[in-house]
C-alpha cells in the first residue's frame, strides 16, 4: 500500500494528465470487462467480439444498451461478474480505491483527491473524506433496502430466484445501468407498484448524486442548517424535469392517452427512466410516435445531476444556461439563481458542456447515418446516439441490427457519456500557450 501512495505521489498533477489518468482507468474498467465476458464460463451463448465489446463498455459506462439479450447471453457466473463491474462504474473506481487509501492514511493524496473531484464534478471546497465515506454507506444501504423491497415483489409475482433477481435490479437501478434479467425490461411489472415504485426510487436516489445525500445527512446530524445552493438547484430541476416531461409525453401520444391513468403511470415511468438515464423500460419504446420520441430526446440529453450515477448535460449545466438566458433578458450585470450569483466560471463551463456534446451528438449521429442510416429512420439513429452518449440505455429496439462499425460508434460515444463531454475535451486539447500580454478587446456582432 505504501508503494500505492509512493506512486501516486510521483505522478504528474497538471490538468491533462489526471485527465488522461481518468480515461486509462476507465480504459482499463472497460478492458477488464470484456476479457472476462468473452471467457466461455460466462457465457450462455455465442455473441461476436463486437458484440462483447459493446456490452462491457454499457457495463462499465452503466449505460443498459444491449446488442443481443442480456440474461441470454451470460450465465450466472457473467451476470455476477457484470453486476461487480456495474457497480465500479456506477459509483467510480476512484472513489473505491481512494476509501481503501484512506483507511490505511490519515489523508489523499493530492493526486487522489483531483482524480475523484473530476470523476464525481465536485465543488473544489467540497469534504472530500465524508463524501467518500457517504458515497459507500448511502450505496450499500440503499441498495440493500432496495433489494428487499424488491425481494418481497418478484417473490409475490412469483419469479423464480427473487434473491439473485432482487439484488441485480437494485444495483443496476441505484447505477442507472438498465441492465435487466428480464427481456421486457420492466414492462412485465407495469402494473406491479411495489416493484416499479421501488426501481424509480432507486434510480432517483442514484441520479441526483451523492451531494445531494450528504447536504440532508449533515442537516440530520445539524452540522448545516440548510442544504447547499447545488442541492436546491438539483432538486428543484429533477423535479420540475420529470414532471413536465411526463406531461408532455402524456399528450404527444394517443395510444398512452387513450390508457388512462395507467398511460399516466406509464409516462411518469418512462420520463423518470429518461431524466435519471436509468434506461428500463415498461413500454414498448418504438411504439411511441415520434413527439413522444422527442421528449425523451430531450429530457435523455438534459440527463441527471452531478457527482450521481448519471449521465447527460447535467442538470446543474441546464439550470446555468437557463439563469444567463434569463440575466441576459432582464439585462443583469450577473448570473443569480435563487437569489445566489453564480460564479462565471461555472457559467463557462456550462456553456463548453452544452456545445461539446451538441457537438459530439451530432457527430456520433452523422457516423451512424453514413454507415446505417438507409436501414433506420433518422429519429431512431438520433435517438439511439443521444442513449447512448447520456448513458441512458433506451432503445427504439434497433441496437441488435445495428451494423459493426456502427456498435463501434455508440461504444464510443458510451465511453465518452461516462468520462463526460468535457472530461473527453480536456484530454483532446492540449493546454494552450500562456500569453505575455493581454489579448485586445474588440467588440463583435452577436
Amino acid at each position: 500500500m505504501e508503494n500505492i501512495k509512493d506512486w501516486l505521489g510521483t505522478r504528474k498533477t497538471d490538468d491533462r494528465s489526471i485527465v488522461i489518468l481518468l480515461i486509462k482507468g476507465y480504459f482499463l474498467l472497460t478492458i477488464s470487462c470484456f476479457v472476462f465476458l468473452v471467457l466461455p464460463i460466462c457465457q450462455n451463448s455465442t455473441n461476436t467480439l463486437v458484440d462483447h465489446l459493446f456490452f462491457a463498455v454499457s457495463i462499465v459506462s452503466t449505460t443498459g444498451l444491449a446488442p443481443a439479450d442480456f440474461s441470454d447471453s451470460y450465465n450466472m457466473f457473467g451476470q455476477i461478474i457484470s453486476l461487480i463491474f456495474i457497480q465500479l462504474g456506477g459509483i467510480g473506481y476512484m472513489a473505491l480505491s481512494s476509501f481503501i487509501i484512506l483507511h490505511q492514511f490519515d489523508k489523499l493524496p493530492s493526486l487522489s483527491a483531483r482524480l475523484l473531484r473530476l470523476e464525481f464534478n465536485l465543488p473544489q471546497r467540497y469534504p472530500l473524506v465524508s463524501f467518500i465515506y457517504s458515497v459507500f454507506v448511502f450505496t450499500l444501504l440503499i441498495e440493500t433496502i432496495g433489494a428487499i423491497a424488491l425481494y418481497y415483489g418478484f417473490k409475490e409475482a412469483g419469479i423464480e430466484d427473487p434473491v439473485w433477481m432482487a439484488i441485480f435490479h437494485s444495483i443496476s437501478a441505484f447505477c442507472t445501468a438498465g441492465f435487466s434479467l428480464f427481456g421486457d425490461s420492466m414492462s412485465s411489472f407495469k402494473d406491479n407498484s411495489l416493484i416499479t415504485n421501488t426501481i424509480l426510487t432507486l434510480s432517483l436516489l442514484g441520479s441526483i448524486g451523492f451531494i445531494v445525500l450528504l447536504d440532508f445527512w449533515f442537516m440530520l446530524l445539524r452540522k448545516r442548517k440548510r442544504i447547499t445552493l447545488t442541492s436546491k438547484i438539483i432538486l428543484s430541476s429533477t423535479f420540475l424535469l420529470w414532471m413536465s416531461a411526463a406531461m408532455v409525453l402524456y399528450l404527444s401520444d394517443s395510444e398512452i392517452m387513450m390508457s388512462g391513468w395507467a398511460g399516466v403511470k406509464l409516462s411518469i415511468f418512462q420520463s423518470i427512466s429518461a431524466h435519471t438515464t436509468v434506461g428500463f423500460n415498461n413500454y414498448d419504446i418504438g411504439a411511441i410516435n415520434p413527439s413522444g420520441i422527442f421528449v425523451l430526446i430531450v429530457v435523455m440529453i438534459i440527463g441527471a445531476s452531478p457527482s450521481g450515477t448519471g449521465g447527460g448535460i447535467k442538470t446543474t449545466s441546464i439550470t446555468a444556461l437557463m439563469a444567463v438566458l434569463i440575466s441576459v433578458l432582464k439585462r443583469k450585470k450577473r448570473v443569480t439563481f435563487f437569489q445566489k450569483e453564480i460564479p462565471a466560471s461555472n457559467t463557462y463551463l456550462a456553456v463548453s458542456s452544452g456545445i461539446f456534446y451538441t457537438f459530439i451528438l451530432i457527430l456520433g449521429t452523422w457516423f451512424v447515418l453514413l454507415v446505417d442510416g438507409d436501414k433506420f429512420a433518422f429519429e431512431k439513429i438520433l435517438f439511439e446516439a443521444a442513449s447512448a452518449l447520456s448513458t441512458v440505455g433506451l432503445s427504439t429496439g434497433i441496437t441488435g441490427e445495428l451494423s459493426d462499425i456502427s456498435k463501434i460508434i455508440v461504444s464510443l460515444l458510451m465511453f465518452i457519456g461516462r468520462l463526460g463531454v468535457l472530461t473527453f475535451g480536456f484530454a483532446l486539447i492540449s493546454k494552450a500557450p500562456l500569453l505575455r500580454n493581454k489579448p485586445e478587446i474588440e467588440d463583435i456582432a452577436i
